[in-house]
């Protein structure tokens, strides 16, 4: 029923997991399993009420996608040759803002910032992270097959407003299709409402929503 999660688990220091909610998915036989655990992701694809107040939700995922057609290069915003600085360290921060381990408040040893820096630092090492002038802005894209994928971006705070969002994505789409991919996809939190109106507008349509709920050891 959980799967053991080793790199989550070397990360933070304790024993982390994951389930997926089916048909046949029993609560008791779950906790009872759980006790060899600190943190466990349990996903599933419709809302669930639980018995036990351990186990919280902390997120709905959705993943917008988008057919790609051959975009024109966005010339504001280019692949970033550079050091991994601290600024880019900050919007990878910044890009969290509605994460789930961000928000989650049992979550206190600094698992958010850790992951997040993980995630940049692969980013950087894979050569995948494009930059608005100035460092405005930065998006992070790869492309797997035919699917291309946003995995972090964000505008700081000082530059918000001045629509560096569009032209990241448009600039990632360009990528994307240079890679040959004929879909864009890029996933973020319902909470994320500016986020959502965002990629609707650029003409990305929902095509997954997740309930994401963490079981935590008290």
């Amino acid at each position: 029923m959980i799967s053991p999660l080793p790199f989550d688990s070397s990360l933070f220091n304790y024993p982390v997991g994951k389930t997926n909610l089916c048909s046949d998915w029993n609560e008791k036989e779950f906790l009872e399993e759980a006790e060899d655990y600190q943190l466990i992701y349990i996903f599933s694809q419709n809302p669930v009420q639980f018995e036990g107040q351990d186990i919280v939700h902390v997120d709905t995922k959705l993943t917008f996608q988008k057919e790609l057609k051959q975009e024109t290069e966005v010339t504001e915003v280019q692949k970033w040759e550079g050091e991994l600085v601290p600024e880019l360290v900050d919007l990878a921060f910044l890009s969290g803002s509605f994460s789930r381990f961000k928000l989650d408040n049992r979550l206190k040893n600094g698992e958010f910032e850790n992951l997040y820096s993980i995630w940049i630092q692969k980013a950087w090492k894979g050569k995948q992270i494009l930059t608005a002038h100035e460092i405005a802005g930065m998006v992070t894209v790869d492309s797997e097959k035919e699917i291309g994928k946003i995995g972090l971006i964000a505008v700081s705070e000082k530059h918000q407003g001045k629509g560096w969002g569009k032209k990241l994505i448009r600039a990632a789409e360009s990528k994307a299709c240079s890679q040959e991919a004929k879909f864009m996809q890029i996933p973020t939190q319902e909470k994320n409402i500016p986020a959502c109106n965002l990629y609707t507008s650029l003409s990305y349509s929902i095509i997954e929503k997740v309930y994401v709920y963490h079981w935590w050891k008290r």
